[in-house]
């Protein structure tokens, strides 16, 4: 009697035991969709985070073109910063070129149709966009701010009057564009931009670029990363 007690309570397990192995697997069930929620919400919160700082604080640029030649040079990887970017003269700028003509674009759409566009309503619908105003991106050097006078005289860059101090610079400067009249003074909410490779560069001295309005800046340029060979500051 005493070994078959025994023995039947080696081989079977008791009713309290049958009802708490189903418990046990449906706990652990649940730790295990807890934990994969908990990895796909944190990783979605770090991608969210990650887009606000790349479109808010700061961005990668590559430079295409050699109009910053000898200062930058075509393919070059640019930090640029862009939270709380006040425009100073001599900084190195990224600039969106083609957004004058989009911002003229929604004024007669919203004109003609009587609707009015929102900042996301713009983002949504800026794939649709013709291409011509889609965002072109300059890199390019505030020469003059709001209100400064600009003139090209005789080779050299002349803002309110006194010569441009440009040790990035030792060529001459002309007059690109017949139809733009010097001096010119500096628009309100404006900057007037040139690159370092003056034979070489389409910015404000032309009609097609003109005075660059400061909402247009993406942000300036802080840092060279690629190549390794030339990285440091730009300036």
């Amino acid at each position: 009697m005493d070994e078959q007690f025994e023995h039947k309570n080696t081989a079977e397990a008791s009713p309290l035991e049958e009802e708490a192995a189903p418990a046990e697997a449906a706990k652990s069930g649940f730790n295990l969709g807890k934990e994969i929620f908990e990895w796909v919400y944190t990783i979605a919160i770090a991608l969210v985070i990650a887009f606000l700082i790349k479109g808010f604080v700061f961005d990668v640029v590559k430079v295409d073109g050699q109009s910053m030649y000898p200062t930058l040079h075509n393919n070059d990887r640019l930090i640029v910063t862009k939270l709380g970017y006040k425009p100073q003269q001599g900084d190195i700028i990224v600039l969106d070129s083609t957004y004058k003509n989009r911002m003229a674009y929604y004024a007669d759409l919203e004109a003609s149709t009587g609707e009015t566009y929102n900042f996301f309503e713009k983002l949504i619908n800026y794939n649709s966009l013709p291409e011509n105003l889609k965002r072109k991106y300059y890199v390019k050097r505030i020469i003059a701010l709001p209100g400064q006078t600009v003139n090209i005289v005789n080779g050299k860059v002349l803002v309110d009057g006194a010569e441009l101090e440009e040790p990035y610079y030792d060529g001459i400067t002309t007059i690109t564009d017949p139809t733009v009249s010097y001096p010119v003074t500096v628009e309100d909410d404006m900057v007037f931009v040139m690159g370092d490779n003056r034979p070489n560069s389409q910015d404000s001295r032309s009609s097609v670029l003109g005075q660059v309005p400061i909402d247009a800046i993406m942000g300036k340029s802080q840092l060279r990363i690629l190549p390794l060979s030339s990285f440091g500051l730009t300036r």
